[in-house]
């Protein structure tokens, strides 16, 4: 009797330890799907700002991308040609003078999108406390057009993504080089750290 008495208690404690353990696991999870789906879209956006990069130095005219807030809260993007020589303009877009080449109706999901964390988040450039508007991702002067010139140069830039939850990526357009660089934050660093994308 002892000896069925201990082999239940054994197994209850086994299935408790196995519950805590899928639970774990769950969580695990679905931090990893938040994490992919947040360097998923980070990704997609780098990928354009290299292609708009490559296209102004072979055209020898400025190209860029375009972020526009849909009406759902979501961001899209398109990747412009200036075609007069004038830069990036809406208005040229509007009219067909400045040409779109690639386009992208929605940036992410609901596990991964581009926007800020609904708290205190460090400053990548290492000075205090991300500032300015929290509800706008796109740090790319008031039209959020971020622009690369046939010389090298760019718009200085920064576009946050987020999981909603506890990570951040960013990627940040440097001016006098153009060159684009990926950073990486969670709920806890005191700052960002270089993130491989």
């Amino acid at each position: 009797m002892n000896q069925r008495g201990s082999t239940l208690n054994e197994l209850l404690v086994v299935l408790w330890i196995l519950a805590v353990a899928l639970a774990v696991v769950g969580l695990g999870g679905d931090r990893a799907l938040r994490r992919a789906s947040t360097e998923a879209v980070a990704r997609q956006v780098r990928g354009l700002l290299w292609r708009a990069r490559a296209e102004a130095f072979v055209l020898g005219t400025a190209s860029g991308l375009v972020f526009d807030e849909t009406a759902a809260g979501r961001w899209r993007c398109r990747a412009v040609i200036d075609g007069d020589g004038d830069g990036i303009r809406r208005s040229d877009i509007d009219a067909g003078v400045d040409r779109v080449f690639s386009e992208i109706e929605r940036l992410g999901d609901a596990s991964g999108y581009l926007g800020i964390l609904d708290q205190r988040v460090p400053d990548p450039s290492g000075r205090g406390w991300l500032g300015g508007d929290l509800a706008d991702p796109v740090r790319a002067g008031r039209g959020d057009i971020i622009t690369f010139t046939a010389s090298g140069t760019a718009t200085p830039s920064t576009v946050y993504f987020c999981d909603g939850e506890e990570e951040m990526r960013a990627l940040r357009v440097y001016g006098a080089t153009g060159r684009v660089r990926s950073l990486a934050w969670r709920v806890g660093w005191p700052e960002w750290k270089q993130g491989r994308l």
